[in-house]
């Protein structure tokens, strides 16, 4: 795992941290209510992060995005 010096805000973790818990949870017609590997990478691009194959993790206890 690569951590990457780049840091999600206290907001963006308290989002993931929602997702997290939100992610065995399917609205009907299966779709899934969150997708947290999805909602961490996307917010990791939003802080400029590159496009990568896959996706990027956050440490939750940090902020920080990392990588595999």
């Amino acid at each position: 795992m690569n951590r990457l010096n780049v840091f999600a805000t206290k907001e963006e973790i308290e989002q993931l941290k929602v997702s997290v818990s939100c992610s065995g949870m399917f609205l009907s017609g299966g779709q899934p209510m969150s997708e947290p590997a999805k909602d961490a990478h996307r917010i990791a691009l939003a802080h400029g992060l590159p496009e990568i194959t896959g996706f990027y993790g956050c440490d939750l206890q940090t902020g920080e995005f990392v990588s595999i």
